[in-house]
This record gives structure tokens, sequence and C-alpha cells, in this order.
């Protein structure tokens, strides 16, 4: 894991163009600490700072260049075939000088083409690669799992693995996109392509994009999507077993100490049981690390604690305590790239994994998303009945569950307001995963309810998924905004903060796509959560916690907050937005009708305004 940066100028770059790029470079430092480079073309800067995981040797450093030094690469990420990928090509004529991964991208573009490496990658990935035949090109992997922003600065493109970098290359002015600010409001973090930052774009997932040598504009290819008509398929647990096993054993390639993070839930404690099937005898103990708490009803430490004696762990547990959350929530505010309404758990975890010596972890995250563990998608197989309602009852009754929720404390009550118009694919999840109901975000904005309506129409309506049922069309959706806006993002900027690279073998793309090809009424069970994974793992301890009432890995936040509420307030207050609505919520949230989420929010806003 690493961070990228770069600039591109079809006019040819000057000496003083490097100093951007180094500065860009330096503000990622905490993402590479290992190592440095800079590599200046004709019309190109590349810079790199390294977190080593394969070929620890100077031979790993980046940029690298092919055998002539004409293709050059800045690239962030795994690639978990690498192996058989490189035995192609030394096949093909090609010379290695190194071990890494990096250098399959070189010598792979070279033989295949970008759209022929790309198609053949496996892994999580964001790379600038630099050939004077056709000028900069741009990949990122098909999930979204590695970032890359980019600045069309007018006769220069800049890019970097973080939103921060971009500003501090001096040539990026800082000014809030309010359309984003809206985004984040409805959504709980800001939906891409947009990002914080007036003119900073994120490069979509699956996609790949080039300037060339006679244009800076870049022209954007997708490459890779989710194939929503896909033929159903049975669910044959030996094959999603075997692209389980294979997936999770491909996630432990390293040439440095790797854990895992463990909570009670299905995913985790099944990433360590195929990883006790999976892993060579020779391996040592696998190492797992739980969060706990002095709060009980929060800590998932005894079930944690069973998965680590039946699979004979070295087993880690970390307790983080309110003062722990006094002490630090400005040092998390710090390290936030982009505003979030969560990420706290994954700070501190990366914190403690990084004492512990470990550089690289994996994860569960993806899990809910790919295996549908959530909710929702139990109710949304009876969610036809809405499109017959007639829409003045819809309207009336959505309204009256918002000032209910918002009378009662209930956010998800709160969120029926999204449902007054017609009910598509995108009302519907931003009914079960919006953030702010819209007329609070009006208020907060201070717009009309027509301009917030025009908002959310613009930046979540897809009609891909509009053409689904509810279930797949949501979940298609899902992965797009709450997986790559904000669980992936957070997951990358936070465990970064502490030089730890996260790794979640649930979002390998052929796991991925076996899974979607799964028809929807198999991939639920009113007895048993996630029964696809529960099957697939084949461990009567996994079922037993599939078949508890499934909890998020959260922290007591609003406990904790209330210790230091006067100083978030006061933060809170001092953002861009109406100041009367942000009192009002932070007054919501006192008297307990408002979840801590939101309140914590207008304190991140309030951070970096």
């Amino acid at each position: 894991m690493c961070g990228i940066a770069g600039l591109f100028r079809s006019s040819g770059v000057s000496e003083e163009d490097q100093q951007p790029v180094a500065r860009m470079t330096a503000a990622q430092a905490h993402r590479g600490p290992d190592a440095s480079g800079l590599h200046a073309a004709t019309h190109a800067v590349l810079g790199h700072r390294r977190l080593s995981i394969l070929d620890l040797s100077p031979a790993g450093h980046q940029p690298m260049s092919n055998e002539d030094g004409t293709i050059w690469v800045t690239y962030n990420g795994e690639i978990y075939n690498q192996r058989e990928l490189r035995r192609e090509l030394v096949r093909a004529g090609h010379d290695f000088r190194s071990t890494t991964d990096t250098e399959v991208l070189v010598h792979g573009y070279e033989q295949w083409g970008i759209e022929g490496l790309l198609t053949r990658l496996r892994g999580m990935f964001a790379f600038g690669l630099y050939d004077p035949r056709r000028g900069l090109l741009l990949a990122r992997d098909r999930l979204g799992i590695k970032p890359l922003y980019y600045f069309d600065a007018g006769d220069a493109l800049l890019f970097a693995s973080e939103v921060k970098a971009l500003l501090g290359s001096g040539l990026v002015p800082e000014q809030r996109d309010r359309k984003a600010l809206a985004g984040f409001l409805i959504a709980g973090a800001v939906p891409s392509p947009l990002t914080i930052v007036k003119g900073v774009r994120c490069l979509p997932p699956g996609h790949w994009a080039d300037c060339s040598r006679q244009s800076v504009p870049l022209t954007i290819h997708r490459y890779w999507d989710l194939d929503c008509d896909a033929a159903s398929q049975d669910d044959d647990t030996y094959d999603i077993r075997a692209c389980l096993d294979d997936a999770v054993g491909r996630h432990f390639a390293s040439d440095v100490p790797v854990g895992v993070f463990l909570s009670g839930g299905v995913d985790s404690a099944g990433l360590v049981a195929v990883a006790s099937r999976v892993l060579h005898p020779d391996a040592g103990a696998l190492v797992t690390l739980t969060v706990t708490f002095d709060e009980r009803e929060y800590s998932e430490s005894a079930p944690a604690r069973q998965v680590a004696e039946r699979f004979h762990t070295s087993h880690r547990e970390i307790r983080v305590t309110a003062a722990d959350f006094q002490n630090q929530f400005h040092a998390f505010l710090g390290a936030m790239d982009q505003p979030t309404n969560d990420g706290i758990n994954t700070y501190f975890i990366s914190q403690a994994a990084r004492q512990a010596g470990l550089t690289v972890v994996l994860s569960g995250l993806g899990g809910d998303e790919v295996f549908w563990g959530y909710k929702h998608y139990r109710w949304l197989a009876r969610a036809s009945w809405l499109a017959a309602v007639p829409a003045p009852v819809r309207r009336l009754v959505a309204r009256g569950g918002y000032q209910w929720g918002r009378l009662g404390g209930r956010d998800r009550w709160m969120r029926t307001d999204y449902l007054q118009g017609d009910p598509s694919n995108e009302q519907l999840y931003l009914a079960m995963r919006g953030f702010f109901a819209p007329s609070q975000a009006a208020r907060l904005l201070g717009i009309g309810r027509a301009e917030m309506d025009a908002t959310i129409e613009e930046q979540f309506a897809d009609p891909l998924a509009d053409r689904q049922p509810a279930q797949t069309g949501v979940n298609y959706i899902e992965v797009k905004r709450y997986l790559h806006d904000q669980l992936l993002r957070d997951t990358d900027v936070f465990s970064m903060a502490h030089s730890i690279e996260a790794r979640v073998p649930y979002l390998d793309h052929v796991l991925v796509e076996r899974l979607w090809r799964v028809a929807p009424s198999l991939k639920l069970d009113p007895a048993v959560n996630k029964p696809l994974l529960v099957r697939a793992v084949d461990d009567p301890l996994l079922l037993r916690a599939g078949s508890r009432p499934k909890n998020g890995f959260v922290f007591p936040m609003a406990r904790w907050m209330r210790t230091c509420a006067p100083e978030l307030r006061e933060i809170a207050d001092s953002g861009a937005l109406d100041r009367g609505a942000v009192r009002q919520c932070w007054n919501d949230f006192s008297a307990g009708r408002l979840h801590w989420s939101r309140a914590w929010s207008l304190a991140v806003l309030g951070a970096g305004n």
C-alpha cells in the first residue's frame, strides 16, 4: 500500500513542475513511510511513497520503469494473481528485476495494452502510468478499494491518492463544493465522483482514463461493472466455497506480518475460519485483533474470544475508552481526507495493529453487501406494494413518518421523508441508508425543499438500478454508494493514517461476480444471516454466529461525545451550515431525539471548514 501523485502537461513539464509533485508526495508520507521517489519525464512528473509489502529491497522502489526506461508507473495496491501473470510475461520474453507486483503492471501494459492488462488484474489498485507515445493513463480497481483523485488545472492535470495531497500541491484552490456538501448531508459521505473540494474528482471504480499528448482533459473509459442482467445460478455451496477459499488464500500473500480484524460477527469469524484451513501449517498462529470497551453492551470480546480459541489464533484485545476518544478525536479529524460520519473504529483498530507490529490486516468489510447481510433485503422482497399506493396517500404517510420520527428521536422513521416521490430504487435506498432527512438537510444548507429534491435526483438517480427489482437495484446502489463512498474510503484513509494496509477478501471480484449471479431468494434465510457464507465456511461456530441477531461494529459514541460535548458543539457551530439549524440538531442530540452520528457529522464539517 502506498501513496501516489503526479502531474501531466501536454506542452511538456518544466523543472518547476517537480515541486508540486514533491509536495503532494510529502503530504502522503503516512501512506508510505519506507521510501519515496520522484521521476520527471517529458510530459509528466510521477511521485511515490512506499509501504513495503512485497520485495522489501530497493528493487521495489517506485516510480518504476520497464527494461529500457520508456514506460513508468506509480502504483498503490496489491495484485493477488501477480505470480500467474509474471510467469506468462516471462514466457513472452519480459525481464523482471524485482519480485514486486508493480513490475507486472509495466510489462503487462507492454504486452497486452491498458485494457488487456486491466481485465487480467485481480486485486486492489490505483495507478498512474506514463507512456511517451500515448500520454498519461490512470486506472482504478473494479470495486474502488484503492482511491484515485484528479484535478484539471487547465494546462495541467494533477492526481493523487488523497484529496488533501492535491490541496498540498499549491495548484488546487481550497474551495468547498456545495453540491458535495449537500450530498454528504443526504448520504453521510460525499457522493463520488464529487469530492468536498470544488473541481477535484474521483476516478470511478472499474474505469481507466487517459490524457493524450495533444490535450489535458481526461477521457474516461469503463472496463468493468456489475452485470445486472446476468442469469441467476443456484447456490452451489462447493463452488462458492472454492471461490472463497481461493480469495482468502491469495490475500495472505506478503513479505511482512499479516493479521485479521476480528469482531464477534459472521464476516470476520468467516475470514478466520477460512484462513485456518487454507494457510500452510508452517505459517504459524494467525494474529487476530479485537477492540473492547468498558461499556459491555458494545463490547464483542466474548464472541471474538470464542472464535480465537476455536481456531487457535494469537489473539490481541485492544481496550478503547472514553478518555482515548477525548485525547485523540482531534488527531482523528486531522487524519480525515473527506467528511465522514464513521471511520473512528477503523482508526483505533489500525493504530492497535501498527503497535502490534503488523503491516497488513484483513477485514471482513464487504461481507454484508455481497452476502446480503443487511436486514432491509428481507423487507425489500415485499416492497412492490409501495408502487400501488396512491401518491397523495404515500406523501401523507411519508410526512407523518418523518414528524413522528423527529418527535420520538427515531431516525429511521425520519427517512420516510425520502418516499414522497415515486418509489424508485434510489428513494428506497435513501429511505433505508440516507443520513439527514431531506427536510433537515435543506434547513442545514439554507435552501428550499424543491432545490434539495433536485439535488437528490441529480446525484443519486441511476437508470440501471431502477430497471432492476428492488432487492437487486438497492444492492447495486449500496455497492456504488455506501460501500464505495463511505466504507472503503474510510477504511483506506484511517488504516493508512497508521501506515496499515487493509485488505478485503470478500471484495475479490471473482467472488463478487459469482455471488452476484445467485438468485436473490437463495441469499436470504429467515433463521440464518448470510446463509451462503455460513454454508461455504461450514463450521458450527459460524452457524451460531449467523443465528444471533446482527450487530454492527460500533463504538459507544453517544456516551463519549457527551463527555466533550461543549467542545464538539463549538466546532460544529464554526462550520458553513445554517447555525440555527446546527444548534437545533445539537439540542435534539442532547435531548436524545437525534442519533449521535448526525451531531458528530456537524462537528466533522466544522473541523474541515
